[in-house]
C-alpha cells in the first residue's frame, strides 16, 4: 500500500497535492498534461488482492463507465494499470470536497439541503431506471463543489437487480451502518431500490441536524435506534424481509418508545419531515421512489421533469452477470480487456457544458 506513484503515471499527470486517503486507496489532485484538465487521481490499493476486491474494482469501473454522462454522477476519465498488477489507478473529474466535510463545517442553509437532496434523488432516478442499486449512499460518497453541485461516487458495491440476470440473492453486508435500511440490518437478502431511498432520508436528516441522524454503536444498537424512529414492524413486514434471523433479533431489539423526528431534528421544516416520513417506511415497498420523491413538495423549487432523465438504454449489462463470481485474475483480465478494447481511456468522456444542469445554488445561498 505504497503512496509512490508509478513513473508511467507521472509522465501523464502533474501531481498537485494529496486530497484523501483511506484503507483502500489514496487520491491526489492532478493535472492531465495533454489536456490541461484538473482531475482526481485515485490509486486503488490491492485492487485485485482477492475475488471480492477484484469484483468491486471491476464494478466500480464498469458501472461508472455506463453511467457516465449524468451530471450528478462522477465522471470516470480513465484507468491505468499499476506496475505489478496488484494496484490500479483510476482518474475522475475533480471535485473540491465531499458532503461529510461540508456538514461538519456547518455551511448548509435550508436551500442548500434541498438542492443537495434534489440532485441526489435525480442521480438515483437515473441509476434505478437502469435497474441498479448503489448500496453505499453516505455523505462521504457525495462529492460537492463550490457551486453546490454534487456528484455521487464509489460504485464498488453497485449491482444489477434486473431479473433477466437470474436469482437476485444479495449480500446483507453493504452500506455504512448508519445509512443501512432496516431490512439490510435484519439480514434480508431480497431487498430493493428502497435501500438507497432509506439512505437518502438519513442524509437529509443529517444535513439538517448537523450530525448523523441514526447512529448506533453496533448492529443491534442501530436496529434499536431505527425502530425508535419507525416503530416496531408488523409480522407482515418481517415476513416480507425473508430473513431467517429477523424474529430472533427483534426479541432484543424492539423499541421501548417511539421518537418523533422533531425530537431528533428540533429545527426540522414541515415539508422536510413529510418527505422523510415517506423515506423512513419499514416496508421497503412503501418507501417513496426516487422519481416520485422528485415531485414531492419539499423539492418543488427545483423539480423540472425535463431535466430529470431516466437511463435511456434499459438495464445495464457490464458483460459479467452480477450473480457470477469470478476469480481475481479473471476480473483483472476482463477489466484490462475493457481498457485495451477502447472501452475507457483518457478522452474526456463527458463535457459538463453540454448538459442541462439544475438551477444553480452557490454555497453562500444565492
Amino acid at each position: 500500500m505504497s503512496e509512490t506513484i508509478d513513473q508511467h503515471v507521472l509522465e501523464q499527470y502533474d501531481i498537485a497535492q494529496k486530497v484523501g486517503q483511506g484503507a483502500y486507496g489514496i487520491v491526489w489532485k492532478a493535472t492531465h498534461r495533454k489536456s490541461g484538465q484538473t482531475i482526481a487521481l485515485k490509486k486503488c490499493f490491492d485492487a485485485f488482492r482477492n475475488n471480492t476486491d477484484s469484483m468491486r474494482t471491476f464494478r466500480e469501473v464498469a458501472y461508472l463507465k455506463a453511467m457516465s454522462g449524468h451530471e450528478n454522477i462522477v465522471n470516470i476519465r480513465g484507468v491505468l494499470p499499476a506496475c505489478g498488477d496488484r494496484d490500479l489507478y483510476i482518474t475522475f473529474e475533480y471535485m473540491q470536497t465531499d458532503l461529510s466535510h461540508v456538514i461538519k463545517a456547518k455551511l448548509l442553509t435550508e436551500i442548500h439541503v434541498k438542492f443537495i437532496a434534489y440532485q441526489l434523488l435525480r442521480a438515483l432516478k437515473y441509476i434505478h431506471s437502469a435497474e441498479l442499486l448503489h448500496r453505499d449512499i453516505k455523505p462521504s460518497n457525495i462529492l460537492i463543489d463550490d457551486n453546490c453541485y454534487i456528484k455521487l461516487c464509489d460504485f464498488g458495491l453497485c449491482r444489477s437487480i434486473d431479473e433477466t440476470f437470474g436469482n437476485l440473492e444479495l449480500t446483507d453486508y453493504v452500506m455504512t451502518r448508519w445509512y443501512r435500511a432496516p431490512e439490510v440490518l435484519f439480514g434480508s437478502k431480497k431487498y430493493t431500490k428502497g435501500v438507497d431511498l432509506w439512505s437518502v432520508g438519513c442524509i437529509i436528516g443529517e444535513m439538517i441536524r448537523g450530525r448523523p441522524l441514526i447512529a448506533g454503536a453496533c448492529t443491534m444498537s442501530q436496529i434499536q435506534k431505527v425502530l425508535e424512529v419507525t416503530g416496531n414492524p408488523t409480522d407482515e413486514v418481517v415476513a416480507s424481509w425473508q430473513s431467517p434471523f429477523a424474529q430472533k433479533m427483534l426479541v432484543n431489539a424492539k423499541a421501548k418508545r417511539r421518537l418523533r423526528l422533531n425530537e431528533l431534528c428540533p429545527n426540522l421544516p414541515r415539508d422536510a419531515k413529510r418527505i422523510m416520513k415517506r423515506l423512513f417506511r419499514l416496508d421497503p415497498d412503501e418507501r417513496i421512489a426516487a422519481d416520485a420523491a422528485l415531485e414531492h413538495e419539499y423539492l418543488a423549487e427545483f423539480h423540472n421533469p425535463d431535466t430529470e432523465p431516466s437511463y435511456p438504454h434499459g438495464p445495464i449489462d457490464i458483460g459479467i452477470n452480477d450473480n457470477t463470481k469470478l476469480s481475481a485474475e479473471e476480473y483483472r483480465m476482463q477489466l484490462y480487456r475493457m481498457i485495451h478494447q477502447g472501452g475507457i481511456d483518457e478522452r474526456m468522456t463527458h463535457d459538463a457544458s453540454e448538459v442541462i444542469k439544475p438551477r444553480k445554488v452557490t454555497m453562500d445561498g444565492t
